[in-house]
């Protein structure tokens, strides 16, 4: 089949996902097609990358879009152009140019991630795509309640991942806790995090902060500059940079107000690294909690754009379980948890899963 991708395609999750959503499907002998949409508003514009692109996203066949929203002409044209049977999108909601599509007789199957999809898309959504589709069990349920029929694609551990888990874990005393903070939005506690950290008794305890756009910039240098312990990555780095970091460390600390998928969480389970997060869905669908990491109570504080819960982590046991991943006992007993939920996530389960969406 040839198939097409709609997706952003440069340094983002959404991008991520769509490479390794292409790589799957090129397992399966289909022929990919990628129409890359630039990202829309101030921080795609603040986020876009200086000098050469990370060579990961040089790719065959990508046609450029001219906007975030693509004119019905220029989808068309690109669909002519590569005989294009069936349309993948992510986080599209240019319902009426994709409803255009699927009267012309082209398949449409698309996903959203549940912070941005309401109760007032279901309608639209449901006339545009064919099939939506769901990455976690929660989004499933959630769309259930909007009277939407989502068949499941469990997300898995992608096989370029696993390479960094051949490297072995720095040694020594040191215990490295990983706080992937991307654009450090309004998802992520970082300054719950911080005071966490600095709260726990431990000088062989470290964090590594990683984010791409310094938001918090000027808490994050005062808090860095009084805790030793801490250590700041904010520069917008290569894929490999950013995952060797990743991988060198021992814990990722990753506590969310909510997740769309939660990348970060699928590199630290390839890496090995034990996970700390919320006792929420979807980042509680991965951890096994007490054996593959540790799930922390949560405290509502607000809604997402959606209309879903915000939760914050609960501050005592965040700093409880940092201490408890800080001794070295716990630490090499929860690996070995992490390595029987690598094999539940293996990505043989993400790609027969496709097979089935595509019959």
């Amino acid at each position: 089949m040839r198939i097409g991708i709609v997706s952003k395609w440069i340094a983002s999750g959404q991008a991520v996902v769509a490479r390794q959503l292409r790589s799957a499907l090129e397992q399966l002998g289909h022929q990919t097609f990628v129409l890359a949409r630039p990202g829309s508003g101030p921080r795609a514009q603040g986020s876009a990358p200086a000098g050469d692109p990370d060579p990961v996203w040089d790719q065959p066949a990508i046609t450029e879009a001219s906007d975030h929203r693509v004119p019905a002409a220029e989808y068309e044209a690109w669909i002519r152009a590569n005989s294009i049977e069936t349309v993948l999108c992510d986080e599209n909601y240019q319902f009426e140019e994709i409803g255009g599509l699927r009267e012309q007789g082209v398949r449409t199957i698309g996903r959203f991630v549940w912070e941005y999809f309401s109760k007032q898309d279901a309608a639209a959504a449901t006339r545009a795509f064919e099939t939506i589709y769901s990455l976690t069990r929660c989004e499933r349920e959630r769309y259930a309640g909007l009277g939407i029929e989502s068949p499941y694609v469990p997300w898995g551990i992608h096989p370029e991942l696993l390479e960094w888990r051949r490297r072995a874990h720095p040694a020594g005393d040191l215990v490295r806790f990983y706080f992937p903070g991307s654009f450090l939005g309004r998802r992520k506690p970082v300054r719950k995090v911080v005071k966490a950290f600095r709260r726990a008794k431990g000088e062989h305890l470290r964090l590594v902060i990683s984010a791409q756009v310094p938001r918090n910039d000027e808490f994050l240098r005062e808090a860095a500059a009084s805790d030793p312990r801490i250590e700041l990555a904010l520069d917008d780095e290569p894929e490999d940079v950013h995952r060797a970091r990743f991988a060198a460390c021992d814990v990722c600390l990753a506590p969310s107000r909510w997740e769309g998928l939660g990348l970060p969480l699928y590199e630290a389970t390839a890496f090995g690294l034990p996970i700390i997060t919320n006792d929420k869905p979807p980042m509680s669908e991965m951890v096994l909690d007490g054996r593959s990491g540790i799930l922390v109570a949560s405290i509502a504080n607000g809604e997402a754009r959606s209309g879903i819960t915000a939760w914050d982590p609960d501050p005592g046991e965040l700093t409880r379980a940092i201490e408890r991943l800080g001794r070295r006992d716990e630490l090499e007993r929860m690996r070995r948890g992490v390595d029987q939920l690598c094999r539940q996530r293996d990505w043989r389960h993400t790609v027969a899963a496709l097979e089935e969406l595509l019959r």
